[in-house]
């Protein structure tokens, strides 16, 4: 699933939570652009990602797909899929 199957206000939510926790600007954020390379972000960075997805748009990303979260792409289609499967309640 991409980001364009995202509706365009969840897509804006996700967005400012990632540039939130990565502490940039959310033009900033290209979609293929590496969060660990482009903006050294490490592990705890993440976890705190994956811990702001869960707290403000209440949706669970299982620990295997956390993995995954390393470009706004990745984070569009795990969040993407979750949503599909019914796990967002917004």
């Amino acid at each position: 699933m991409s980001e364009n199957t995202l509706p365009g206000d969840l897509r804006e939510t996700v967005r400012q939570i990632v540039a939130d926790v990565l502490e940039v600007d959310t033009d900033e954020l290209q979609d293929d652009k590496s969060f660990a390379d482009d903006f050294d972000a490490d592990s705890l960075l993440v976890i705190e990602m994956y811990s702001r997805f869960e707290r403000d748009l209440r949706i669970k990303v299982p620990q295997e797909d956390v993995v995954e979260l390393d470009t706004m792409t990745a984070v569009y289609e795990v969040i993407g899929r979750h949503r599909t499967a019914g796990v967002v309640s917004a």
